[in-house]
């Protein structure tokens, strides 16, 4: 379908105009930055195209401009576009993130993120990439849940992980309900991904449970063993 046979209030820059750009789904937004479709192919369909070959949104900044442009619609100025917003986007974390020479630690942590998370009703999960010296270099909120299930992939976040070239990392998610002791996937879960990056020979640091007025930290309760090796 043409962007231009939906109704006015469902495009996506005149939805974006209207509600915000934060009400317009991934694939809305992607098409924004798209701009234009091709014959038979409108931005919505090649954002949803990228996507797929992406494997995922949050793998499609680390596609090169031969991968995005192998897409079928995808022109070259519409390419350069997005890699532009992606490199923009590093840059503008990286300047963040160089303001900030402290060695994060669980507390550090949960002050920095329980805001963000208190009048959420779904788990989000974030993961923190470290330099060599524990310090933050990156941020990736890779997922979204609901108050019941947590989709934890083990294999993206260390890929994650290692196409930044980074061997140290720090996951944190929140408990909607306030409550922070880790529930049975939690603990499966990180136990997984504990062994998974020690075979892979990268450093899981600590995994944080973000509560209403408090935290849990897996590395404080001896439950990761990892961190000082």
């Amino acid at each position: 379908m043409r962007i231009k046979d939906l109704p006015l209030e469902e495009r996506p820059r005149e939805k974006a105009l209207r509600y915000g750009i934060q009400s317009l789904s991934n694939i809305e937004v992607l098409a924004i930055v798209i701009g234009s479709g091709v014959k038979n192919s409108s931005a919505l369909d090649i954002a949803s195209k990228l996507i797929s070959a992406a494997n995922g949104l949050h793998f499609l900044e680390n596609c090169s401009l031969e991968k995005l442009q192998s897409v079928s619609g995808m022109k070259k100025i519409s390419s350069l576009r997005l890699a532009a917003v992606f490199e923009l986007f590093k840059r503008v974390e990286a300047t963040r993130l160089e303001r900030s020479s402290e060695v994060v630690n669980a507390e550090v942590i949960f002050n920095k993120y329980k805001l963000d998370f208190i009048a959420e009703n779904q788990e989000h999960f974030v993961l923190l990439l470290l330099s060599r010296r524990g310090m933050i270099v990156g941020e990736r909120k890779l997922y979204r849940g609901t108050a019941e299930y947590f989709p934890l992939s083990v294999s993206e976040i260390l890929a994650e992980v290692l196409s930044n070239k980074c061997f140290s990392f720090i996951v944190l998610h929140n408990h909607p309900s306030g409550e922070i002791k880790p529930s049975d996937d939690d603990l499966i879960s990180t136990k997984i991904l504990e062994s998974e990056a020690a075979r892979m020979k990268i450093k899981f640091v600590d995994h944080i449970i973000i509560g209403e007025k408090s935290y849990f930290s897996f590395a404080d309760n001896n439950l990761i063993k990892m961190r000082g090796k």
